[in-house]
């Protein structure tokens, strides 16, 4: 299977992972880890790769702090490693279930799937001369993209069962419409905290207490005095010299290793006539063909004849041309005719999979061979890449030699790789700093107990072709900040809680005042000094209603005659004070058309629910051997 892939696929670079249930490419660096464990955890005798684990944790480490907008601390980090090996070994445990009930993978399914990835696609189609240069650009082996691809077709095939198990009873249905359909009348007041700020004043003993309630948001970062050197593939690429003399001598090797490179197939501009044929009007259709046939060859216009009788009806408008075109992208029996063809003749009826055609070669184009200028720039920028990538992994092993003899000089080190030492004092454990920024990784070994005790970094990847080797000294814990040095800080942050607890004070009296029988617009002009905009009905899914009312209008109990008063804290630190007035179901709509889509949405609900159970059933019979030091 794929074995022209297999033939042409050699190189270097990252790799590709298929995300269970949706193929998804994720384009990774080097793997610069020398000494990893083999495996980060066996399921059913089935190893899961611990870069592959690695990768993924490393990735959701960084979206994490992207979001945190800081360093997560230990207990948070390993959190995230159990969880990215926990999701691995779970598919893991679904992929062998799947084995052992006999789900396989054709070929044509793989190629199926692998005709659905857009990176292999040229104009919408599968191209596989393209996929194979994609393949090719990964350096992963192409049994791999295979095994992943078929295990993501398994599971496809396992969900898609499960999906069509699934069912809704018609009494499941009625309660579901009751659920979503329903609709309450609300009226709400935002009572902002910002009214309450500029009134509220703090005095010192308030300030202290604050700041001593909160010392541990008000300390220095973490810091070392950061020394490193840099190798950088496109540094490297930037220096590479290249004269034309090695490109030829390059066009001469690569011209005897992979011809086809070079080689622009014949070409033949091809007419046909098409008569579609299928069992029942099969003579019929042969013996219209061969009258055809007999009236092209003696003499008629090829053209007005496919135009008038060609059941082609991408071909026939144009007189049956179907332009200029390689062997292969015809099928076996009518390539075999047309590229066997002189020039100027015709043949058929020749029969293929979708009728009888009468073919015309109207011009060939011999095969052609690129020559070297016509080659030159291509090869002039591969070499290039060739050619620092060599020197790359070289200065990598140089750099990766010395440092193992030299374990705490980073000036050796550099000097035996040919490489420049760089500094970037006060180092933040929080916001990195210098030209490595705020790169996860680097925090991650900058603030790592070998490197915090003298010792060199392994290589650390920033980005693909770029990594780093580290050297920290001066290593200063945090301190906490004197309170006159963090005073304005404090006051702000917390008049902003004065006011919000305020605001959210004076919600909860007006509920008060409106279940002892005081006016909802005089309640409302005394909080906002406006009245209370008109109640409406929405649904839970109204996506005009701020989240926070709406959960809290439909979480509470229907009206029975007299609304239904309650406050809450919003997400910003305002409060609200919300009304419901009364319930109906949707008038709205098509009831049957309602109830199938319900039935539906609640099928896949359930399948999902089904999918989850079954996933942790997997698991819970599955042998998992773990490998504590994978992810270290």
């Amino acid at each position: 299977m794929l074995q022209s892939i297999h033939d042409r696929l050699k190189g270097w670079l990252a790799g590709v992972v298929l995300g269970a249930i949706g193929l998804v490419f994720v384009f990774w660096g080097i793997n610069w880890t020398m000494t990893a464990p083999n495996y980060a955890a066996k399921v059913n005798g089935s190893e899961i790769s611990s870069n592959e684990v690695r990768q993924a944790y490393q990735q959701q480490l960084a979206q994490f702090e992207r979001q945190s907008n800081g360093t997560l601390d230990d207990v948070q980090r390993n959190e995230i490693k159990r969880h990215v090996l926990d999701e691995y070994v779970n598919s893991e445990a679904v992929v062998t279930r799947a084995d052992e009930l006999g789900y396989r993978v054709s070929d044509a399914d793989l190629l199926k799937a692998m005709g659905q990835v857009p990176a292999f696609q040229v104009d919408g189609k599968f191209d596989l001369a393209h996929a194979v240069a994609v393949l090719k650009a990964q350096g992963r082996s192409v049994s791999e993209i295979e095994g992943l691809f078929r295990r993501d077709v398994k599971l496809r095939q396992l969900d898609s069962a499960l999906q069509q198990s699934s069912f809704a009873t018609a009494s499941e249905v009625k309660q579901l419409r009751m659920l979503t359909r329903q609709q309450r009348e609300v009226s709400w007041i935002t009572v902002p905290a910002a009214k309450y700020i500029a009134a509220a004043t703090a005095d010192d003993a308030a300030i202290k207490a604050y700041y001593d309630a909160r010392k541990a948001q008000y300390m220095t970062p973490e810091t070392v005095n950061l020394r490193y050197v840099e190798i950088s593939m496109a540094q490297i690429e930037s220096q590479v010299k290249v004269d034309d003399a090695q490109l030829k001598a390059f066009y001469e090797e690569q011209k005897t290793k992979t011809p086809e490179r070079f080689t622009q197939p014949e070409q033949r501009r091809i007419r046909h006539i098409l008569l579609q044929a299928d069992a029942k009007d099969d003579a019929a259709a042969k013996a219209k063909a061969e009258d055809l046939s007999k009236r092209a060859k003696g003499g008629e216009d090829f053209a007005k004849l496919a135009k008038e009788f060609s059941q082609d009806t991408g071909s026939a408008s144009q007189g049956g041309d179907l332009g200029l075109s390689e062997r292969k992208a015809f099928v076996a029996p009518f390539a075999d005719a047309a590229f066997s063809m002189k020039e100027g003749e015709i043949s058929g009826p020749v029969k293929s999979q979708f009728g009888y055609h009468i073919i015309k070669v109207d011009s060939i184009q011999p095969a052609t061979v690129k020559t070297f200028e016509q080659a030159k720039g291509d090869l002039d920028a591969e070499y290039r890449r060739n050619e620092a990538e060599r020197l790359f992994n070289n200065t990598q092993d140089q750099l990766a030699d010395a440092a193992l003899q030299n374990t705490t000089d980073i000036d050796v080190v550099a000097r035996k790789a040919g490489l420049t030492v760089h500094d970037i004092p006060n180092f933040s454990r929080i916001d990195g700093g210098g030209d490595l920024g705020k790169a996860a990784p680097v925090i991650e070994a900058a603030f790592s107990q070998d490197v915090l005790d003298g010792r060199l970094s392994p290589t650390v990847e920033i980005e693909k072709g770029r990594g780093v080797v580290l050297r920290a000294t001066d290593h200063k814990l945090p301190e906490q900040k004197p309170l006159d040095a963090v005073r304005t800080d404090i006051v702000a942050a917390w008049k902003k809680q004065k006011g919000a607890e305020l605001a959210a004070a004076a919600a909860a009296d007006a509920v008060k005042r409106l279940n002892a029988g005081e006016a909802w617009d005089a309640v409302a002009k005394s909080l906002v000094g406006a009245p209370a905009p008109p109640g409406k009905f929405v649904s839970r899914n109204d996506q005009a209603i701020p989240i926070d009312i709406r959960r809290e209008a439909f979480q509470g109990p229907k009206p029975a005659g007299k609304p239904l008063y309650d406050n809450l804290v919003l997400e910003d630190g305002d409060a609200a004070v919300v009304a419901v007035t009364a319930v109906r179901e949707d008038p709205e709509g098509d009831a049957k058309q309602q109830d199938a889509q319900l039935r539906r949405q609640y099928a896949q609900q359930a399948a999902s629910a089904e999918a989850q159970s079954y996933a942790l059933a997997a698991r819970a019979d599955a042998k998992v051997t773990l490998n504590a030091q994978a992810l270290d």
